[in-house]
């Protein structure tokens, strides 16, 4: 970004990119209906407005041009690259509607392939970027690993050359109490692991709170360090990475931010799975153990009740064999007790004959 320079010879590459500026306006292919394209020219003041999803981007834009589509929630209201036409004091500018990160239908791997895209076909068209504006959420109580993240990858497709024509702005500022902003805004410029690096490389740390107003600062500023910036290349790193250094998408330093995280996704993804099938294996491995449990106790209680009603058959053949035996000693019993009775009567009838037969003989 800055001054007009020699443009330097694109490596060969893999990647099909339509040249022109009638290609430049839209990632996508063109729709009926959709706003022409300006003639824009590599002095032009063409500038990048990027964040994550739902800083504001539209709403900033829309303070210049009245063709930016606003949204009222967090959800994504750019859903491709756009050129929006403005006017600031005396000069005309071309801000440029980039999709967020962290976007709510598209991944990120997605959105910077069509950033890289359109920078390849502005490459092209030989149109460089006078500044990119990048804004973010003051509110926010902290730069979670989507902010971080996305941080990383807008440091690694600027490059430090870049840098100093990058504002970093601050929006919804109405959100918060000044004080609190103020401590989270100095916590952003000075933390490395957030802006800290960046303000180091040349950034300018400005905050976008007051409407228009602000919004034309922040234009003014990077049109003021256009204006005193002396050679360079005018590129991003990414398009010198892919145009002129002939990389893929995934070899350069922002697409390798990305594949870091993916493959660092892949590597929790893989761990939890393996965490899960260890417990899923555990859990079958207890109900493969309780069924056995179950099947002994079933089988313990099938041979317990078989032992049983064996008891139970020999305990009533047992009463049965009592039965039969008390049956036969009361018949032996009875046929005793006849028999007693008929030698008792025999001996009575004895004894008195004989008494007869002595008295016979007196």
């Amino acid at each position: 970004m800055g001054q007009q320079s020699s443009k330097p010879v694109p490596a060969a590459s893999s990647s099909s990119v339509k040249s022109g500026k009638e290609s430049v306006l839209s990632a996508e292919p063109e729709v009926v209906g959709a706003p022409a394209v300006p003639d824009i020219g590599p002095d032009d003041l063409v500038i990048a407005v990027m964040g994550l999803t739902g800083v504001g981007k539209s709403t900033f834009i829309s303070h210049f041009s009245d063709t930016a589509v606003v949204g009222d929630d967090l959800k994504s209201c750019t859903a491709t690259i756009s050129i929006h036409t403005g006017q600031v004091d005396d000069k005309t500018i071309y801000l440029i509607d980039t999709p967020g990160f962290d976007d709510t239908s598209r991944t990120d791997t997605e959105i910077l392939r069509e950033i890289a895209t359109w920078l390849e076909r502005s490459y092209d068209a030989d149109i460089k970027l006078a500044g990119i504006v990048y804004l973010h959420r003051i509110q926010d109580n902290r730069v979670g690993g989507s902010g971080v993240k996305n941080i990383q990858v807008f440091r690694e497709l600027c490059g430090t050359e870049a840098l100093s024509s990058v504002v970093l702005a601050t929006t919804m500022w109405d959100a918060l109490a000044k004080e609190k902003a103020e401590e989270r805004e100095q916590e952003l410029k000075t933390k490395p692991e957030f802006w800290g690096t960046l303000v180091e490389h040349g950034c300018t740390v400005l905050r976008q709170d007051d409407g228009a107003e602000s919004a034309k600062r922040i234009i003014r500023h990077i049109v003021e360090a256009r204006s005193q910036k002396i050679g360079g290349s005018g590129l991003l790193q990414i398009q010198e990475e892919i145009m002129v250094d002939g990389k893929e998408l995934h070899e350069t330093a922002a697409g390798t931010v990305l594949k870091e995280e993916l493959e660092e996704k892949l590597r929790e993804h893989a761990a939890k799975t393996a965490s899960l099938e260890a417990e899923l294996a555990e859990l079958q491995r207890i109900l493969r153990e309780e069924r056995e449990r179950e099947q002994k106790e079933w089988e313990k209680r099938d041979i317990e009740q078989r032992d049983a009603e064996k008891r139970e058959r020999a305990r009533e053949e047992e009463i049965s064999g009592l039965n039969e035996k008390l049956n036969r000693l009361a018949e032996d019993l009875k046929s005793t007790r006849e028999r007693q009775e008929k030698v008792e009567a025999e001996y009575t009838e004895l004894k008195q004959k004989t008494i007869w037969d002595w008295c016979a003989v007196m």
